[in-house]
C-alpha cells in the first residue's frame, strides 16, 4: 500500500507547532511526517531551523527533507530532534564525493537516508547512487514553496525507477492532489507527501482521508 505522508514547510515555529498539533489529531490516517528545511542558500526561501525542533518528541516517524546546501551539517542535529530519515539533494554537491559523504554521515548516525531529485535532474546523473540510499524521493515540483504544480513527466520517472530499483522506496513530492495519487501508485510509488492538498483544503482531515483513499488501490 502507498502511504500518504501530510508535510510542514513553515518559517516560524509557532506555526510549526500549530500545524504539528492540528495533523497529530488525524494520526489515526497516516504514521509519518515529513518536514521541510530550507537554508536561504540553496533556495532563496529560508524555513524553521532542525535546531529548534530539538527537545520536540513525537511518536511520529519523522522525516527531514534538507533543501540546503550543505546537508552534512544538519544531520547531528536531525538526530537530535528524533528523525528517522534524512532526505538531501543530489543537486546539492558539484560532483559525488559530497554525497557519498553525507551518506556515510547518515549512516555513522543511524539514520536512514535518501536522495532528493530536482525533475531536470535526469536519473542517469544520480545513478550510481540510488543504490545506495533507503529512499529515492522524486521533485514532481521545483523545490521550495508549497502549492506548485505537478510535474506529469514524474509518472514515467517513477516507472523508471522502479524497474532499476525493485525493493527500494520511491516518495514523491510536489503538487500531490487527489487526481494525482492514482498514477503515482500505478506508477510505482510508496510514499507521496502532500503539503498544499491538506493545508489549503477547507478540512484537513477530509483531506487527508480522500488521499489515502486513492492511494490504497491494487
Amino acid at each position: 500500500m502507498t502511504e500518504i505522508i501530510p508535510a510542514i514547510l513553515t518559517n516560524d515555529i509557532a506555526d510549526y507547532r500549530t500545524k504539528y498539533a492540528e495533523l497529530f489529531g488525524l494520526s489515526a490516517y497516516f504514521t509519518k511526517l515529513h518536514v521541510d528545511f530550507i537554508d536561504g542558500d540553496f533556495l532563496p526561501e529560508k524555513t524553521v531551523d532542525v535546531k529548534e525542533l530539538i527537545g520536540f518528541k513525537s511518536p511520529l516517524t519523522l522525516i527531514a527533507h534538507f533543501m540546503v546546501g550543505n546537508p552534512k551539517d544538519y544531520l547531528e542535529d536531525a538526530k537530535k530532534a528524533g528523525f528517522s530519515y534524512v532526505i538531501f539533494h543530489f543537486e546539492a554537491f558539484e560532483n559525488g564525493v559530497g554525497v557519498n559523504e553525507t551518506i556515510a554521515k547518515a549512516r555513522e548516525l543511524g539514520l536512514k537516508v535518501g536522495l532528493a531529485l530536482n525533475p531536470e535532474t535526469h536519473l542517469y546523473e544520480a545513478g550510481k547512487f540510488l543504490e545506495k540510499v533507503d529512499v529515492v524521493q522524486l521533485m514532481s515540483v521545483q523545490p521550495g514553496a508549497q502549492g506548485r504544480p505537478f510535474d506529469i513527466k514524474t509518472f514515467d520517472r517513477i516507472k523508471e525507477v522502479r524497474k532499476l530499483l525493485k525493493n527500494s522506496i520511491i516518495c514523491v513530492d510536489g503538487g500531490i492532489k487527489v487526481e494525482l495519487v492514482r498514477g503515482c501508485v500505478l506508477a510505482g510509488a510508496n510514499w507521496l507527501v502532500a503539503g498544499s492538498a491538506i493545508w489549503q483544503a477547507d478540512n484537513q482531515k477530509m483531506a487527508i482521508q480522500a488521499l489515502g483513499a486513492e492511494s490504497e488501490i491494487t
